[in-house]
């Protein structure tokens, strides 16, 4: 266990509180485990006790298990399938729903999404296509800025929305693109223009607003 002094304890008034992380076992559907389990112990009248950050932390560590036996995505899976799309929390709520702080939740396995909301992120995640109407649907205008643009590898999300997936960084150049009205712009300096060649660059072509 990891002991660690902190604050005076509530109940006697007289003793030190000391943070204990143990292991709890758990049982959830016929499926059994492990926990990280975090609480406070007084050296003086050996109350246990949880402050709300560590009932915080318990509470996530028992949603996270019941989301996998469940077969739903955990709060780290679906951080990184957001991450792949490179999008934000924000732009993630717009896209899929379930409110402006949804993915904060998810993420942080506060709150279990529905079977509907997890297949709906599933298909975005494995069907490009998917992703490009459900975008386009939102009214979202996504733009990325691309470090180095001959280094780019892209994965192209149908006939719209292509996403970096991995780059390069340089220390000296960094180019922009967007699309208006499905027309490609390019950056350069501080003005934009009308490109007529992809051959030179990966298309990023986004959702018109």
């Amino acid at each position: 266990m990891d002991n660690e002094k902190k604050s005076e304890c509530l109940i006697c008034g007289e003793g030190r509180l000391t943070d204990v992380k143990d292991k709890n076992p758990v049982v959830y559907k016929g499926h059994s485990t492990l926990l990280d389990c975090y609480y406070s112990v007084c050296d003086s009248c050996g109350s246990e006790q949880g402050s709300a950050e560590q009932t915080r932390i318990n509470k996530r560590a028992m949603l996270a298990f019941k989301k996998e036996v469940d077969g739903l995505l955990k709060g780290s899976e679906i951080k990184r399938l957001r991450d792949r799309l490179h999008i934000n929390q924000q732009q993630a709520a717009k896209i899929f729903g379930g409110g402006p702080v949804a993915f904060s939740k998810y993420e942080n396995d506060d709150v279990v999404q529905s079977e509907a909301m997890d297949k709906l992120l599933r298909v975005a995640d494995r069907c490009p296509e998917a992703f490009s109407f459900l975008v386009q649907m939102s009214h979202l205008d996504l733009q990325t800025e691309v470090e180095n643009d001959s280094s780019e590898k892209y994965r192209n999300y149908g006939n719209d929305i292509p996403v970096v997936l991995e780059h390069e960084k340089t220390e000296n150049q960094r180019v922009k693109f967007k699309s208006t009205n499905n027309v490609i712009y390019r950056q350069r300096g501080d003005d934009w223009s009308k490109s007529n060649s992809h051959s030179h660059y990966p298309q990023c072509l986004y959702a018109s607003q």
